[in-house]
Formats: structure tokens, sequence, C-alpha cells
């Protein structure tokens, strides 16, 4: 079972590498008995608008959306996460970088087409953004 988790855990992160168009690293720790992994201390840089730079990412997958045709569900939890903000969105919040507590993600996508999303939450103490497109189901923790 660790040996299908970490190898369905590196495909699905290979795939959001790919939607994402950045590599996305960290300290890769698969779960044990969950279509998840964490990834510890992660770097990840999205089209120069922000850059995780530390912290704990937590990603849960459907496994039977890794199947072809399939959109790709995903949910996303990160904590005590540190970020970078790109050139323009540092300058609208006067913040060049800020310490998230909490980040929730829930979205689906496939190769073709825009991401599905169905949460975004954001808790910091010095940004509040909520965004729920559909319902949601509740983040894995």
């Amino acid at each position: 079972m660790v040996l299908v988790n970490t190898g369905t855990g590196l495909w699905a992160l290979k795939r959001l590498e790919r939607k994402a168009g950045t590599p996305i690293r960290g300290i890769f720790l698969p779960h044990l008995l969950q279509p998840a992994f964490t990834l510890r201390d992660p770097n990840i840089a999205w089209q120069k608008r922000f850059q995780v730079l530390s912290g704990r990412v937590r990603v849960h997958y459907d496994p039977l959306s890794l199947l072809p045709g399939r959109k790709f569900r995903v949910q996303i939890g990160g904590q005590d996460l540190t970020v970078r903000l790109g050139d323009e969105w540092a300058a609208s919040e006067g913040l060049s970088e800020v310490k998230i507590e909490r980040v929730d993600l829930d979205f689906a996508f496939s190769d073709k087409e825009d991401p599905e999303i169905f949460l975004l939450d954001v808790q910091s103490p010095q940004l509040q953004f909520h965004f729920g497109e559909k319902e949601a189901e509740n983040i894995r923790k």
C-alpha cells in the first residue's frame, strides 16, 4: 500500500506541476492509508504572482481522477506558510511577504480546461480571503 500511495502521490504531484506550469518542490511525505501526501518546506512559485517559501502543504487527491479523461480533483490545505507576493500584488497590498496561518483550496481540472474552483480560503493576520463558487467537500485535515 505504501508503494501504491507513493507512486500515485508522485504522479499527482507531477500532474499539478504540469497544470501550474512550474516545478513544485519540498520534502515529499506520502500518507500510508490515504490518497494524500504532505510537502514540508514547500517552494512553489506561480506566475510571478506569489511564491510559497516555507510551511507545510497537505494534498489530498481523488485517485480515480488520475484515470485518463477524468477531471483531477484536488484538495490542498496549507499551514504556517511564508509567502512572498509578486510585484503587482505586493504593491496593491503594501506587503512583500506575508505569514499565512491556514489556506484551504478545493479544485478540479483537466488538461484542456481551466480549473473549477470550489473553495479558496486564506487566513492570515495580514490577509483574509474567501471564495466559494460551488459547495465544497470538507478539506481533509
